[in-house]
């Protein structure tokens, strides 16, 4: 090593990436104690989270050369590496639009790219354990190792393929941001929150494939590059600011609550320093009640509750393990419909997705109305004319039409 490795140890870099890795280490614990109502977002979360931790992990064993004690790790992240971009738009959109909280097959799409990834390992990670010692000890005696052709080594492609993937998820992240910020059914709090952590997650894409670049139009300075360069000093520092937005906003936890769902005393900021007990009480249940509105969402669109033909408040309340009182206060004063309605009009929105997904060839209204949890025709027709203004088969032909169009 070019220098000695107590010394790296107190360097900027090094301490900004071990605090991002303590602080991700703890947004990965929260995530397994709450919102488990939202378990497949969780998964999500945590696997990028999980990848942006190896990749900082090996980046600091192998600059410290400390990775010769560890050979079992190298090379072995990159396929969770293709998968923090997919993960984090895959965990946003979720989070935005309940209708992806839980997993569908398409999302296994988003998933293939990390076939190419686990290919390039397999050298490495069927080789023995002598064969992986000299690969890391080449690499600890000299950084530039981890970018020669040896069959060891994934190949160097690697390092532009994987973050030029995320980065175009970054931008399809973006793009979906705006469209549901036009929607206006979120608190704009969380779109800017949103967005902030949008920019940052591209700046360090960006800044990993200018750091790439770099190291390939200089292999001399390798070591120097990616040890104390100011490229890289700057992309820790945005690991270390992205780490710390998920621990200071609660949301990735709890999901964000769309806006329309709430009451307007949500909105209750404390303007002066002095107020009465009763404000404070007041203040206090409106923030329970929005873990509980979270809670109910969730836990209804992960399960499709509402498809169930009949469904009464009682029974919704037995599911979640809530008091009757409190789950009807909650549609009383947060949501200001009644029980029936919250839930037809869910129904009629998993309607309006099928119909507009085509499935209307293979199945007739009426049955994609029962599926929806109608218990008749005539209560489809009439909660469908309440909420889209028209009737089933006007908003039918009018499908049709766009199709043929």
């Amino acid at each position: 090593m070019q220098e000695n490795q107590s010394s790296y140890i107190l360097h900027p870099v090094f301490l900004s990436v071990v605090g991002s890795i303590f602080i991700l280490g703890l947004v990965i614990v929260k995530l397994s104690l709450f919102g488990r109502e939202k378990s497949y977002l969780n998964l999500l979360l945590t696997t990028a989270i999980a990848g942006i931790m190896w990749y900082a992990l090996i980046y600091l064993l192998t600059n410290s050369g400390y990775l010769t004690a560890y050979p079992f790790l190298f090379n072995k992240g990159l396929p969770l590496y293709y998968l923090i971009g997919p993960c984090f738009y895959l965990y946003i959109r979720g989070s935005l639009n309940p209708a992806h909280v839980a997993f569908k097959k398409n999302d296994l799409l988003h998933l293939i790219i990390i076939i190419p990834a686990i290919i390039s390992i397999i050298p490495y990670t069927i080789a023995s354990q002598a064969q992986q010692q000299w690969v890391v000890d080449q690499v600890a005696n000299n950084v530039r190792f981890a970018f020669s052709d040896s069959k060891y080594i994934v190949g160097a492609w690697h390092w532009f393929a994987f973050p030029l993937s995320a980065f175009i998820y970054t931008v399809m992240q973006l793009k979906l941001t705006v469209n549901t910020a036009k929607q206006k059914k979120h608190d704009p709090k969380v779109i800017r929150w949103i967005y902030m952590f949008t920019a940052i997650c591209g700046t360090i894409f960006l800044g990993m494939i200018a750091v790439s670049l770099s190291v390939l139009g200089n292999l001399n300075d390798t070591y120097a590059i990616l040890h104390s360069g100011k490229l890289v000093l700057s992309l820790c520092l945005c690991l270390l600011i992205l780490s710390g937005l998920f621990f200071i906003n609660p949301a990735f936890l709890y999901g964000f609550v769309q806006a329309n769902t709430l009451s307007g005393n949500e909105n209750v900021t404390l303007k002066r320093k002095s107020k009465p007990l009763e404000e404070f009480e007041s203040i206090r249940v409106n923030m329970y009640d929005n873990a509980l509105v979270v809670r109910v969402e969730n836990y209804i669109n992960r399960t499709e509750a509402f498809r169930k033909t009949g469904l009464t408040i009682s029974e919704l309340a037995s599911m979640l393990e809530v008091p009757n009182h409190k789950l009807s206060d909650l549609f009383n004063n947060h949501y200001q419909l009644n029980f029936n309605t919250y839930i037809n009009n869910l129904r009629i929105e998993y309607v309006k997705e099928r119909l507009e997904a085509g499935e209307w060839r293979q199945f007739t209204l009426e049955a994609i109305a029962q599926d929806a949890g109608f218990s008749s025709r005539n209560t489809f027709f009439l909660a469908f004319k309440k909420v889209m203004d028209t009737t089933p088969s006007n908003y039918l032909a009018m499908l049709k039409q766009a199709s043929v169009a």
